[in-house]
């Protein structure tokens, strides 16, 4: 259920942020710019980079270069995707860290054009979408070491 909603607000943002641009763009040209239009833009376009990551890294539709891999002995292959994990880990968490530490110095810097919203809303996509990255590594680490030795267990 977590999935399904964060695909529709990753979906819902990015057309949102489209529909903003064009609207604004069109405004612009008609001599009433919106100032506020590309602002809320980037919030949105971030919200939906940053959720579409976890997306893409949940549904293991990352690039992937595996060509010397693949002919690699599976001990090796295993260990190698272990130290892949592991690096994964590092980065998740040092972007959940030092994300929540940007969101909160980012508090009272305003937009641009809309100074009563603060600057912080477009840096917590970072922390958030990190820990449902988090959340999806966590899922993907047990189903590789542990949900496959239940089965062979009960084989």
């Amino acid at each position: 259920m977590l999935c399904k909603i964060e695909m529709g607000i990753a979906m819902s943002c990015l057309s949102i942020s489209v529909i903003t641009i064009f609207i604004s763009a069109v405004m612009r040209v008609m001599a009433f710019p919106i100032r506020w239009g590309l602002d809320i833009a980037l919030l949105l376009f971030t919200w939906s980079t940053f959720l579409g990551a976890d997306i893409a890294f949940r549904k293991k539709c990352l690039v992937s270069v595996d060509m010397l891999v693949i002919r690699l002995p599976r001990p090796i292959r295993k260990t190698l995707e272990a130290v892949v994990y592991v690096l994964i880990l590092a980065s998740i968490v040092f972007l959940i860290y030092y994300g929540v530490k940007l969101t909160y110095f980012s508090w009272a810097r305003p937009f641009q054009a809309i100074p009563s919203l603060s600057y912080s809303w477009v840096v917590a996509s970072v922390p958030v979408s990190m820990f449902l990255m988090l959340i999806s590594l966590l899922i993907q680490i047990h189903e590789t070491y542990f949900r496959k030795n239940d089965d062979k267990a009960r084989q």
